[in-house]
């Protein structure tokens, strides 16, 4: 418990951040506020912060995890696999990091099962941890306008990677995001059963 203790701690202080900056910019959405009551610089720059104790969080948690080597991937495992890709889904909630705790939940407690699991969900694991360092890349970028304007583009290309995982893991084969940066070793050993 207590050399997970920084990681908990990275990933409070980035919820936090990420929530006072998204604050305004909700109350003023749903009507609360008529105007935002922070600067653009402010949110962005919490945004950035939040994001990059994240970042600390996520690997810091991920990199505990060994790789496992069992079982090829049964017909179950492609609904849990579609799943743990589908958690990426979150993203789009607007709750800070809930993508990534789901998909390291899922990929934590069904890793175990067989190695096709494993597999995928250390590479969804690595495409969410990706999204963040590419959309931290975009707010810094943001106080130029580029990064503002690749915001909704990083965000579509994650839908629609997100989407095309869940099919092809559904289907039995291994799917491999494009893009991805190897955050954790997920080069696959075998290859999963067809049908």
């Amino acid at each position: 418990m207590v050399n997970r203790l920084p990681s908990w701690i990275f990933l409070s202080l980035a919820m936090l951040l990420m929530g006072i900056a998204l604050m305004p910019l909700v109350r003023a959405a749903i009507g609360i506020d008529t105007e935002i009551q922070m600067s653009f610089l402010t949110v962005i720059s919490l945004l950035i912060a939040g994001l990059m104790c994240g970042l600390t969080a996520m690997l810091l948690l991920v990199r505990r995890q060994p790789k496992l080597k069992t079982h090829l991937a049964q017909t179950h495992d492609r609904t849990t696999a579609a799943w743990i890709h589908a958690s990426g889904l979150l993203l789009f909630t607007g709750i800070p990091l809930l993508n990534f705790l789901v998909c390291y939940y899922l990929w934590v407690t069904r890793r175990s099962q067989s190695e096709y699991l494993d597999y995928q969900g250390r590479e969804a694991i690595c495409f969410q941890i990706t999204t963040y360092l590419y959309l931290l890349m975009c707010l810094f970028m943001a106080y130029i306008i580029v990064g503002a304007l690749a915001i909704p583009l990083l965000l579509l290309f994650h839908l629609i990677a997100t989407v095309v995982a869940i099919m092809v893991t559904l289907n039995g084969r291994l799917f491999r995001y494009p893009a991805n940066i190897s955050i954790i070793e997920r080069t696959p050993s075998v290859t999963p059963a067809s049908t």
